[in-house]
């Protein structure tokens, strides 16, 4: 890829997103080595905001190391019953049809913002791999058909979109508040998903944030055609792959095991269980939509889609490498989760951040903060409950409206996820990059949809 000067009338944006993206193969470490990095900030942070000692932080730090146990393990679940859905044959099919569409090297980049959008919209943990795979569709399909399109581009394009997963029907502080028993009823309510995610003030904000990134892809990034990387040079095997996961059956005798196996007489009964069940669900316990009820729907699809238990056990082993990150990373988050709710470092920054807004710009704010707490903690649902008490408190004194504080929320959440590596890490995993190679476009995406995000929280009516 040539790192020469280019004509400042043509292409400085260009030169500006080269130069983002060669700081960040150079200086911006893996993930793992950030979250290091980042419990050492965090433990600085502490000693200097806070009347914490070192041996106080320590202990803070391991108090928080395991608490997100469950949540991790529901994230677990979301990205491998969400890879192996999107390594089904339906949704194989579906993928390839898409990604054959685009003719053009821009249309290649804008369909891939488009389609990432409405899959990160259904559900987030689907659409982190449906769109990874997308990404190698759409990169395989363009090769093939001659056109000159830039791997890295396409997959920061696929990846971008993450921005709204929060403002969609997966968000996850949107659906806690919507249930009865929540950890802050006492102080909001139940909010229905009608006043939050289905709002003109959501969906409005949520589109032109979709547009602009639309806009970005289409004539501000894209490099011309000799700078362009394509995923052969990155992946030779790439070419040869193929996303549906079918076990091959064996040569020898059939034995009543493999009868079972390969049969997809109770893959059938165990869906209908999964199907019995959620009608109890909804229609006589009368219980809303929330994380666990997901994976149960995902783990459902995935029993029916794959027809057999051979197929089902070989998709989750193929999918299971994806959520190596979260595994190993999670604790480390949690850590540093213990040391800013334990030590007051929140309610520091906080306290800082409600000094200085008004009503109306309450919501930017709020955003701001979940922005800069989700560098730190990157899980929506577990950094909602360090910070609602603060946010929801300071916004009733304000009299702004607890949906509209929820919301804003969700958009600061999203917005970080461009520049923070954590949820990438499944993502980048299937498409084969690391993180540095892409945030150099993130990151302007990440700088031009912020402005549009508060903005919007600011200025559009609720």
């Amino acid at each position: 890829m040539s790192t020469g000067p280019l004509p400042t009338s043509q292409t400085q944006p260009r030169g500006l997103t080269r130069w983002l993206t060669g700081m960040a193969e150079r200086y911006v470490p893996d993930s793992y080595v950030i979250v290091l990095i980042l419990t050492f900030v965090t433990f600085v942070l502490g000693l200097l905001f806070t009347n914490s000692t070192p041996l106080d932080l320590v202990a803070d730090w391991g108090k928080g190391f395991w608490v997100l146990l469950e949540f991790a393990m529901q994230m677990t679940l979301i990205v491998v019953t969400g890879y192996a859905l999107a390594t089904t044959p339906f949704v194989n099919r579906v993928l390839v049809r898409m990604a054959s569409v685009p003719r053009t090297a821009s249309g290649v980049y804008v369909y891939a913002v488009v389609i990432t959008f409405i899959a990160y919209y259904i559900n987030w943990g689907f659409g982190l791999i449906f769109s990874a795979l997308f990404a190698r569709e759409l990169a395989r399909q363009a090769s093939r058909n001659g056109i000159k399109a830039d791997y890295k581009l396409i997959v920061a394009a696929a990846y971008a979109t993450f921005i709204i997963w929060h403002v969609g029907l997966s968000g996850s502080v949107p659906l806690l508040v919507a249930t009865d028993n929540h950890f802050m009823v006492k102080e909001m309510g139940v909010i229905p998903v009608a006043q939050t995610l289905f709002v003109p003030y959501t969906i409005i904000i949520m589109l032109l944030v979709v547009l602009v990134t639309v806009f970005l892809f289409w004539k501000v990034l894209p490099p011309r055609e000799n700078q362009v990387i394509t995923m052969e040079e990155i992946d030779p095997e790439a070419m040869r792959e193929h996303n549906v996961v079918e076990a091959a059956r064996g040569t020898g005798p059939v034995t009543p095991a493999d009868r079972l196996m390969y049969s997809g007489i109770l893959s059938y009964v165990m869906a209908a269980m999964f199907l019995v069940y959620l009608g109890y669900h909804f229609f006589v316990a009368r219980k809303s939509l929330d994380i666990n009820l997901v994976n149960f729907i995902f783990l459902m699809l995935i029993i029916l889609l794959h027809r057999t238990p051979a197929n089902l056990i070989r998709a989750v082993q193929k999918a299971t490498p994806a959520a190596w990150g979260i595994i190993l990373q999670f604790p480390f988050y949690a850590g540093i989760f213990g040391m800013m709710k334990f030590s007051g470092l929140v309610e520091v920054f906080a306290r800082w951040i409600l000094s200085v807004t008004t009503a109306q710009t309450f919501p930017a704010f709020v955003a701001i903060l979940s922005a800069i707490m989700g560098y730190f903690i990157p899980s929506g649902g577990s950094k909602w409950a360090v910070e609602a008490p603060y946010i929801i408190a300071a916004g009733a004194q304000l009299g702004v409206p607890h949906a509209k504080t929820v919301i804003a929320y969700a958009f600061g959440n999203d917005w970080i996820n461009l520049i923070q590596p954590f949820w990438a890490l499944p993502f980048l995993t299937v498409v084969k990059l690391n993180f540095r190679e892409i945030v150099g476009y993130t990151t302007l995406v990440f700088v031009v949809t912020g402005v549009v995000i508060l903005l919007g929280l600011t200025f559009v009516p609720f």
